[in-house]
């Protein structure tokens, strides 16, 4: 190959990919920033500088804070002279910001995991959420926090009505026995899941009586069935994992005490690796209620696996007792 030849290529590959290396350049610029955020973290807990700690949350994690946790934190801050923080991963998307760290305590001999949701407010990243664990965490995670955007059944207005509804077990369930309806559907972004009560159910927010509250209950139907998303014929092998959407009460301050929904995330050996909460909101990115029904979405790429994979998908009742049958999840270009 001739220097000139070279020389066409590299101009053809520079023009053709400007804008990825434009976006490219910007996401690392965005990245810089979270770990920069991140170093005066470190920076503070060294100190023991518990009003940066405050000033590092978004408004609304500080809003949301109990008065006497916020007198707890003040009180216990101390400093850490020689704590480490070490991030491991970070991705940018948008004003939100997801990165995974590992903090060590020579002093303490204590090593932690951390992963923290970013968002930007008033020009600066602010902790929205924060997690720790004792050992790494799932790589679901990362997926988890910075969703993708709907993919194309949501930019088709989710049009649910096309959509199958999973069998029922006619062996185990009574003709008049009421039970949650399942639908599910997957594009290149989530597999979308959908639950149907038979009559509207509590909204996220509404008031729950204080006796209720008392035994844990919003006044709400059961839970719908948890339910295990299979992956086969993916090449490479997807992973499987668990999903389950409840109904949970929050308390809001003085007894009061509203509907909550969190959804949760198991890994095959049926460990948590992964919750969402959707607080007084209607709709989140993975979660949302609205008259009779909850939607549940999983990103695609948290089961390892990409549209063009082809992969298949199958939705399983987890249980002793299976009211819903087995229910092949169709992909959404293929309808």
């Amino acid at each position: 190959m001739t220097y000139l030849t070279v020389l066409c290529l590299l101009v053809f590959q520079l023009s053709a990919t400007a804008a990825d290396d434009a976006d490219r350049i910007r996401t690392s610029a965005a990245e810089q920033s979270v770990l920069e955020t991140y170093k005066r973290m470190e920076t503070a807990d060294r100190k023991g500088d518990v009003e940066a700690w405050f000033a590092f949350r978004d408004k609304k994690s500080l809003d949301a804070m109990n008065p006497a946790v916020k007198a707890a934190i003040r009180k216990g801050g101390r400093a850490r002279p020689q704590v480490q923080y070490e991030p491991v991963i970070v991705r940018t998307a948008a004003s939100n910001a997801v990165l995974i760290g590992k903090i060590t305590d020579p002093a303490a001999g204590t090593t932690q995991y951390q992963s923290i949701l970013f968002t930007t407010e008033d020009g600066a990243w602010k902790v929205s959420r924060e997690r720790f664990s004792e050992s790494p965490f799932d790589p679901f995670v990362l997926h988890g926090l910075l969703p993708p955007e709907g993919g194309a059944f949501t930019r088709a207005g989710s049009p649910w009505k096309k959509i199958p509804y999973a069998g029922v077990n006619t062996a185990v369930l009574g003709k008049k026995e009421v039970m949650w309806k399942v639908q599910a559907i997957f594009d290149e972004s989530f597999v979308y899941v959908r639950y149907e009560w038979v009559s509207d159910i509590p909204a996220p927010g509404s008031r729950v009586p204080p006796d209720c509250a008392a035994e844990g209950k919003t006044g709400g139907p059961p839970p719908p069935p948890v339910m295990q998303i299979k992956v086969t014929g993916a090449e490479p092998q997807g992973r499987s994992l668990t999903v389950a959407a409840n109904d949970v009460v929050s308390a809001t301050g003085a007894n009061r005490f509203t509907v909550s929904y969190s959804m949760t995330v198991k890994n095959a050996a049926a460990e948590d690796i992964f919750d969402y909460s959707l607080g007084n909101d209607s709709s989140g990115r993975l979660l949302s209620v609205q008259g009779r029904y909850i939607e549940v979405r999983i990103p695609l790429s948290g089961l390892d696996v990409t549209e063009s994979a082809k992969p298949k998908i199958q939705l399983e009742e987890q249980g002793s007792v299976l009211r819903i049958l087995p229910y092949a999840v169709e992909h959404f270009g293929d309808r």
